[in-house]
């Protein structure tokens, strides 16, 4: 049994002139496309050897799919991964200074004050007033 919104009344009514569903209509046979064809151009592609997919250390690296080098590292940006990188059992978001120290605890008071305010809120939704 199919349903139609009544003109009169703007509700769903059974009707009684429809033999099939309005949607779809019928169905639509998919058009077939065959795939791009995948074409490589080997004069711009490097390859890969031994020797250049572990490069030795202080050697320029190339891009991958290039024969280009990477482009030099500015040296405020080379003395900052080294202090990020470098092993010394403190965790990586307070390595960046007494300042990272700070915006930490920031961080961790306003959590908790969160918690207290979710706490208090379901406490006193929870716990009727006295009257």
């Amino acid at each position: 049994m199919y349903h139609q919104l009544s003109k009169i009344t703007g509700r769903l009514i059974a009707t009684t002139n429809l033999q099939s569903p309005l949607f779809p209509v019928a169905p639509i046979a998919l058009q077939r496309v065959d795939p791009p064809v995948i074409q490589y151009n080997t004069a711009q592609m490097s390859t890969v050897t031994e020797s250049s997919a572990c490069p030795a250390p202080g050697s320029r690296r190339l891009m991958p799919g290039t024969n280009t080098p990477y482009p030099p590292v500015n040296e405020t940006i080379r003395k900052r991964q080294e202090l990020f990188q470098k092993e010394d059992d403190v965790p990586v978001f307070l390595k960046g200074g007494p300042f990272d120290g700070i915006l930490y605890r920031f961080t961790m008071l306003l959590c908790i004050l969160g918690l207290v305010g979710i706490g208090h809120t379901v406490y006193i939704h929870a716990v009727p007033k006295k009257q």
